[in-house]
Formats: structure tokens, sequence, C-alpha cells
């Protein structure tokens, strides 16, 4: 019997990296969900997301982009598969990230581009039901005082897709939760993916980087635990629970780094995890 060929579908961080890496694909996506039309796209991360490793350092962005021609926008697209309970946060290090390459020493403000971070998310990050989060900074005490810092945060919910508002937007939604592709963008997109998924070598390589992810975060959660009956048993559940805050802030550190590799020795090797705790001052 054969065996079945495994295969990464286009919510994956790393496929959706690499797909958008087809510039005409990343183009409709951007009209889709901006509205704009994108001349011509430069990829800032393209060697990153095609050669998927987990010895990978620095911060990995899954579609970091800048628009060509005379255009002076920046893009950071991101997959968001699972719920982040700090999504808020994330955006705020994204877009700090943006402006710091985007503006060299020595330069002045207005010299940062407008700049779009845009999260595409499998559940409902706010829990409000809607398919689009426009979340733009402005004042509390006067609600109509924008800051016009041409900055801009989305956050697209995949579940809510049935209320997008039709065209791309609602195709694109639609496949990111469902894998149906009925649309002429998610036929698009599923064409990519099915190429991509031809490359057997790449494929190899990202489910080794998923493995050791998703191992790493087993062995944590059964250490949580064990911990956990030994503190109950011994009377050290506070301590015990503040360990497992601590290693949670660890964890997310190095997988914010790429650094799944110390992230495997720190859920397994109490010195190392020691280690890491000193170097990144958690």
């Amino acid at each position: 019997m054969q065996k079945r060929r495994r295969r990464v579908d286009f919510t994956n961080n790393w496929m959706f990296g690499r797909v958008m890496t087809d510039e005409s694909i990343c183009r409709d996506v951007i009209r889709a969900v901006l509205g704009i039309e994108a001349v011509r796209v430069e990829y800032l991360n393209a060697e990153q997301v095609l050669d998927p490793s987990p010895e990978g350092h620095g911060v990995r962005m899954d579609v970091y982009a800048r628009e060509g021609g005379s255009g002076e926008r920046v893009y950071d697209l991101e997959m968001q598969a699972q719920r982040e309970p700090l999504l808020g946060k994330r955006f705020r290090y994204y877009q700090a990230v943006l402006d710091v390459r985007e503006l060299p020493a020595g330069d002045d403000y207005d010299r940062l581009p407008e700049s779009f971070v845009v999260f595409l998310c499998s559940q409902d990050p706010f829990g409000y039901d809607l398919p689009v989060y426009h979340l733009e900074r402005r004042c509390d005490e006067v609600p109509e005082l924008r800051l016009g810092d041409a900055s801009h945060w989305l956050a697209l919910n995949a579940r809510a897709w049935e209320d997008a508002p039709g065209g791309d937007l609602l195709d694109l939604l639609r496949y990111a939760q469902t894998g149906k592709a009925l649309g002429s963008l998610s036929r698009k997109i599923e064409a990519a993916v099915g190429r991509a998924n031809e490359d057997r070598e790449w494929v190899d390589k990202v489910w080794s980087v998923s493995t050791i992810v998703e191992n790493a975060a087993r062995r944590e959660r059964i250490n949580g635990r064990i911990a956990c009956e030994e503190a109950r048993e011994e009377g050290r559940q506070e301590g015990r629970e503040e360990g497992s805050a601590r290693f949670a802030a660890l964890a997310s550190r190095l997988i914010e780094a790429g650094r799944v590799d110390d992230l495997a020795q720190a859920a397994s090797d109490p010195a190392r995890r020691d280690e890491l705790f000193r170097e990144l001052g958690v």
C-alpha cells in the first residue's frame, strides 16, 4: 500500500510565506485585503521562507515586502493559525521591527513609509464575530482625533468569512477557513500550494521544523503536568506556577527569535534552561 504523502496547507506559516512570494498572488491579496493596487512588490525575506530552518535567528516575518515603483509602502503579512492571547503586543512588536528596519540611522521621521501589518487569523482574535478588524491609534478623549502616523493594523477573522463584504476577500477568508478553492483568488493560491507540495525536499524541511516545535511544546506540557503533581504533593503549587509562567515567557522569546533548537534543549535540559533564562533576562 502506497504511503500517503504529507501535505503542507496554506495556513501553515511557511507555506503562507512561500505562496506569497508569487508576486501576482501577493498583489492580489493586498488588493483583496487593503484595496491597494501595488505596482511592484519587492520581497525582503524571500530566502527566509524558501529555506525553512530551525537554526534561523532573529525575527521571522511570514511576508515582509515593500512596494516598488513610485509607491512608498511596506507590508508585513502574517498567518496566525493558532489563537494568540497577546495579539495586540504582537502587532506592536512587528510594527517596531518594521519601523527600525525602514528608518536608517540619521534619517528623519518623515522618511518612514506607510506601513501595514496584517494578521490572517483562523480563529476570531477578539470575539466580536467581525471578518475584519481595523485597529488604528486614536485619542480616547477625542475619538475623531487620529494620529496620522501612516501605520495600519488589520486582523482578519477567517471564521467570519460568510460576513465578509464579498469578492476576493470573502474568497480568501473562506479558503483559509475551509480549504475550499471556489473563487479565482483561492484557485490561484491552491495551485501555488500544490506546486509547493511537489517540492518534497522543502516539504520535508517544513515538517521537520514543525515537528521540532511541536515536540518541544508537547514535552513542556508533560513536564508541566508532572511539575504540578509534584507541587501539589510538596505544597509548592505557587512556586510551580511561577516557574511555568517563566518558562512560557522564555519559550515565547525563543520562538519569536526562531531558536527552536534552544527551545527543545530548554524543555529537556534544566542546566541549558537556566543558561537561557540568564541570557534573555527572563
